[in-house]
């Protein structure tokens, strides 16, 4: 391809809302070849109903009120791949945490032993900040919280190859196996006890200076580039630097935002990691630390991350009945203030104004697309699969679903089998897809069968946008005194203690809030057995059907004073309990440890807007899956059609990447989507590829040797029909055939902004990531670009270009970059393919295969193809 440089950087118009990332907490265990990443909530919805009842969403099993949903090592914890560890579910700012160095330990006295019972527990958490806004000057602040989170000890004893989470300030000394010298200069030796640790510009890139050996250093984020580990300075915390070369004088300051190298040298290894002791086992709040300018998720400081990033692994939480072994769990919830509700009445509102009117999601950088399906119910599933080009069926057997079924396009393009396509106009007009959809009929038996998208006969089958928090409620009706789902903390006694008191665990018993609740999950229940249904509404789908109530209930979003605050709730409830069942070591240990778990004071204290202990309570899975697809301009179904050849798994990991940066640059239409792909998909195959520059004789003439391009060479005389470009490639063919490195630094150079054939510049900057980003200045231009837009994850593309081929992150950004830089949408607006490929490519090389790919998108987009 060609790389025309183009002076003026597009800027995103500012309308445009900045949409976050969102991400599932926890990854699917892999399996083979299978997806680490989990697509479908349900999928999540099931594992946690058969692994997880002590710890379901607004209701744990033994009746307390429960905020977020629990993940044990012994439960959930089977499933999952627990070496990744928790994930944040949005992008957002760390603004408090605490670590433990190791564990607290409660301990019980047994009876006959000298030995205390011991049981470990962690009081170790990260809170993320987030923002989100919609529609325009509409912002709502969320909370994600993980708590019970891996010790340092744990880490070190136990799990030496799991990562510590990067909030973690730490520090790195320089050991003795680190052997760096500054370079001698002619008339000027090198001092002999100048020795220590490179410090680069960029990993792997020139270097700054030199550490000596002893240095103690703070680092900030680590990289990984080809295998090896690097680590990005943000203290020297007063050490001196050597200078590179011998003679010259380099300042301390200029090490920072340096690169160390992590790895082992000359018999072992060069740094070594210690993390201070000060910032374990107390409340670090983060918000004094400065977000990178222009953050939106940055106001009002803290430490940046991104969807996705490590929070922590589980931590310890042993029981303390004496019977139960050492147990490794995390609990993770969701809150904000009372904003949420006029939040989502106005995206309701904004939604149901404009969407039928595409420029209007445009002019705010959305996708005009619903991105979800909403099944009601009380529709048909047709049960009749499709035959040849006729649509699905229904035979006399056809049930009713007797649930609400909502499921993201996304998730339903996976299943290639569960989706038909008509061929031929509807009632409506329109040819619209068929879904295969899961369901429970009213005795809650696990049905599935087919539904049309739209203007479906069986019932009401809509398409909506995440943005009107579908079937999403508040409640704020009055809740327990002590954390439990009951009016009184006697009627929690009578339900938990098991007593023969006349309606215990009936509707009458629950508080407000929670009967509220359950008349919105079993609408027709006469509510004798309601907290015992509660307790499991978790547990319905065990079987593997739709997960009814544990879906239901996640779209619940309840006011419910916080498990982390007021510790008074839990000593009143505990004596209560005492008063019916007498003194108990544990009930001590319990209020112990409930005295080191709370935060929420210290928090509110030092976070400027912090809320009150009374918040509303959102599902995380919920959250996450309500917006996790709701930008997804690009889809599998898209990519499976330009280029079939990658995994599934593949594509789900790339896919969040292709998402941010189509909307971040506007390919946002299917023109041009389809254009972008079908380039992108013929220049890479959609993977983090090098241009490949190992070309026998007459190929690699016939590329770069004629002048006018490969339509001038003639392959019978092996010349040029109007003169050759390179004459080098006849006249030293032994010296550029098969050496990729020779004929880049030849062909590209003196263009693009290399240098000559001797500077090592055509090869330095060859092709790399989706769209072949090649050149000295398209290098250039995608680091001022990136640079522009994520001042917190600065790079240098010119000092380290391979970095375009070893990050899959940088490898698409690059291609969108490079497509903005051209203006490629204004081209795909009104261009065809061939018009589209002379920007890219500089002629038509390859028309013919990204003509089909084209083709091949377009017919899944309902373009014309050409």
């Amino acid at each position: 391809m060609t790389n025309s440089p183009v002076p003026n950087h597009p800027q995103p118009p500012a309308t445009h809302l900045r949409q976050l990332a969102f991400a599932f907490p926890f990854r699917r265990k892999a399996q083979g070849n299978a997806a680490a990443q989990f697509m479908d909530e349900h999928d999540i919805y099931r594992l946690l109903a058969a692994s997880e009842p002590s710890g379901s969403y607004l209701a744990s099993r033994k009746g307390m009120w429960h905020g977020g949903i629990h993940v044990t090592e012994a439960g959930a914890g089977q499933a999952l791949d627990l070496d990744a560890g928790l994930r944040c579910i949005a992008d957002g700012v760390l603004i408090a945490y605490r670590a433990n160095k190791d564990y607290p330990v409660s301990e019980l006295a047994i009876e006959g032993s000298s030995a205390p019972f011991q049981a470990a527990y962690s009081t170790g958490f990260a809170l993320v900040r987030h923002e989100m806004e919609f529609p325009r000057g509409t912002k709502l602040t969320l909370y994600s919280l993980y708590m019970h989170l891996m010790s340092n000890a744990d880490y070190e004893s136990n799990f030496p190859k799991r990562q510590k989470p990067a909030y973690w300030s730490r520090q790195w000394q320089v050991t003795q196996y680190a052997q760096d010298r500054p370079s001698p200069r002619p008339g000027q030796t090198a001092d002999p006890s100048q020795v220590g640790l490179h410090v680069r510009k960029t990993p792997n890139g020139a270097a700054v200076g030199i550490l000596p050996q002893g240095a103690s250093v703070t680092i900030g984020k680590t990289q990984t580039v080809h295998g090896a580990t690097w680590g990005q300075l943000t203290d020297l915390n007063g050490a001196t630097l050597y200078a590179p070369i011998a003679g010259d004088y380099v300042a301390a300051s200029d090490a920072i935002d340096g690169w160390i190298y992590l790895g082992a040298q000359n018999g072992g290894p060069v740094a070594e990691e210690s993390i201070r002791d000060s910032i374990f086992d107390r409340i670090m709040v983060t918000t004094d630390q400065t977000c990178s300018a222009g953050d939106l998720q940055g106001s009002g400081g803290g430490i940046p991350v991104k969807a996705g990033d490590l929070m922590g692994h589980l931590g310890r939480y042993d029981a303390l009945d004496r019977s139960s072994a050492a147990a490794r769990m995390a609990h993770i919830e969701v809150f904000c203030d009372g904003s949420i509700r006029q939040f989502i009445e106005a995206g309701r509102a904004w939604v149901d104004a404009n969407c039928m009117n595409p420029a209007q999601w445009s002019q705010i950088g959305l996708s005009p697309e619903p991105t979800m399906l909403r099944v009601q119910n009380g529709t048909t599933l047709y049960d009749i699969a499709p035959n040849g080009g006729t649509p699905p069926q229904k035979s006399a057997a056809a049930k009713q679903t007797d649930v609400i079924q909502v499921e993201a396009s996304a998730v339903l393009q996976k299943n290639a089998a569960g989706s038909f396509m008509e061929t031929t106009p509807g009632n409506d007009g329109t040819t619209r897809h068929w879904w295969k959809v899961d369901g429970a009929d009213v005795q809650r038996n696990a049905i599935s069968g087919w539904v049309r998208e739209q203007s479906f006969a069986g019932g009401r089958v809509t398409r909506e946008f995440p943005q009107s928090w579908i079937d999403f409620d508040c409640h704020d009706e009055d809740h327990d005194p002590t954390h439990t789902i009951f009016a009184t903390t006697s009627d929690y006694m009578d339900y938990a203690l098991g007593s023969d008191t006349p309606g215990a665990g009936s509707l009458g018993t629950l508080s407000p809030l929670m009967a509220a609740i359950y008349r919105t999950l079993y609408p027709t229940g006469d509510g004798s057995h309601a907290a015992d249904q509660l307790c499991g509404s978790g547990s319905e789908a065990q079987g593997g059907g739709f997960p009814w109530a544990a879906f239901r209930a996640s779209r619940l979003i309840a006011k419910h004073e916080s498990e982390w605050a007021n510790p008074a709730k839990w000593q009143e409830l505990v004596s209560a309990i005492e008063q019916r069942t007498g003194p108990k070591a544990e009930h001590e240990e319990e209020n112990k440890r409930i005295a080191k778990l709370v935060w929420w004071d210290e928090v509110a204290a030092g976070v400027a807007g912090f809320p009150g202990s009374d918040v509303y309570h959102i599902n995380p899975i919920a959250l996450a899956a309500n917006f996790q697809f709701s930008s997804s301009l690009i889809t599998l179904a898209m990519l499976k059609a330009v280029e079939p050849l990658n995994s599934d798994a593949y594509y789900e990991s790339i896919l969040p990447y292709l998402n941010r940066y189509a909307l971040a640059y506007q390919v946002n239409t299917p023109k041009r989507i389809a254009h972008f792909l079908s380039q992108a998909a013929h220049e890479s195959k959609l993977r983090s590829s090098e241009e490949g520059l190992d070309y026998r004789p007459q190929k690699m003439r016939k590329t770069f040797g004629c002048k006018g391009g490969p339509g001038n060479y003639q392959s019978s005389c092996d010349d040029c029909a109007h003169g050759r470009l390179r004459d080098k490639l006849w006249s030293q063919e032994n010296y550029y055939a098969h050496n990729p490195e020779h004929l880049a630094n030849y062909v590209y150079a003196n263009r693009m902004g290399n240098g000559g054939e001797e500077s090592g510049d055509g090869y330095k900057y060859r092709g790399r990531g989706f769209i072949q980003v090649t050149g000295k200045d398209g290098y250039q231009s995608f680091q001022d670009e990136h640079n522009r837009r994520s001042p917190e994850s600065m790079q240098d593309f010119i000092g380290n270009p391979n970095l375009v081929s070893t990050q899959l992150e940088y490898a698409v950004e690059s291609a969108f970059v490079f497509w903005a830089r051209v203006n490629l949408n204004s081209t795909s607006d009104a261009g065809t393919v061939a018009e589209v490929t002379q920007i890219v490519n500089g002629g038509q090389n390859g028309y013919a295969d990204r003509l089909a790919r084209y083709n091949a998108v377009a017919s899944l987009l309902g373009l014309p193809t050409e």
